[in-house]
């Protein structure tokens, strides 16, 4: 499992920001989204329905999912851990 953080525009921490869930195990599939929505919002990815339910209730003493902010729109989506 991934979260990827955007680059969006602004700096206000008040601001709005959309996220967009990714559920696919085809990273093809993942990286046409990211190019689509760079510098929108997040994008949060999981291959399968199991693991975003475990991102969006994780178990109490769960481990948090890595946060990664791609270095550029250029290079697609950040590494996979």
């Amino acid at each position: 499992m991934e979260v990827t953080v955007g680059a969006g525009g602004g700096g206000g921490s008040d601001e709005e920001v959309p996220i967009v869930f990714c559920v696919s195990a085809d990273a093809s599939v993942l990286e046409r989204v990211l190019r689509q929505l760079d510098g929108v919002g997040s994008v949060v990815s999981c291959t399968d329905l199991t693991q975003l339910r475990a991102v969006l209730f994780p178990a109490s003493g769960g481990s948090t999912p890595t946060v990664r902010r791609p270095t550029s729109s250029a290079g697609g989506p950040a590494d996979r851990p």
